[in-house]
């Protein structure tokens, strides 16, 4: 699931047209610099957040911890995060003004997750010697 950024419609060499969507998610190198529109973000933003700080979702099996939510492939995302709450990032500020709850709530996770004894840093490359 990801923000539509562009939409045009393309043809083939038969003459039909498809519509083709270039559609973004937090792994889009920009994504929080874009303006905040309720409309559009708000249902996306929460998605992601109740999937960062709520319960397991069924496919990490119900063993799963929270702690270790975060795989691999994850790890520069709670420094990610945080680092674009803190500057006040476009997207999220004008989410974060309609809940003021959230904030709180994913700075805690960010936090957590970027403590350097947490399951998840255990072998990053920086703790290794």
């Amino acid at each position: 699931m990801g923000l539509v950024i562009k939409e045009y419609a393309k043809r083939d060499g038969r003459g039909r047209s498809r519509k083709v969507q270039v559609v973004a998610g937090f792994d889009h190198p920009e994504i929080f610099e874009i303006p905040y529109n309720a409309a559009l973000h708000r249902h996306f933003l929460l998605r992601e957040l109740r999937y960062r700080t709520g319960r397991p979702p069924a496919f990490l099996g119900r063993s799963k911890k929270k702690s270790e939510r975060v795989g691999k492939y994850e790890r520069d995302v709670p420094q990610q995060w945080k680092a674009a709450i803190l500057r006040d990032a476009p997207l999220l500020k004008g989410f974060f003004e309609e809940e003021p709850a959230w904030r709180e709530k994913m700075l805690r996770w960010c936090d957590k997750n970027l403590k350097p004894n947490s399951p998840d840093h255990r072998n990053s490359p920086a703790t290794r010697t």
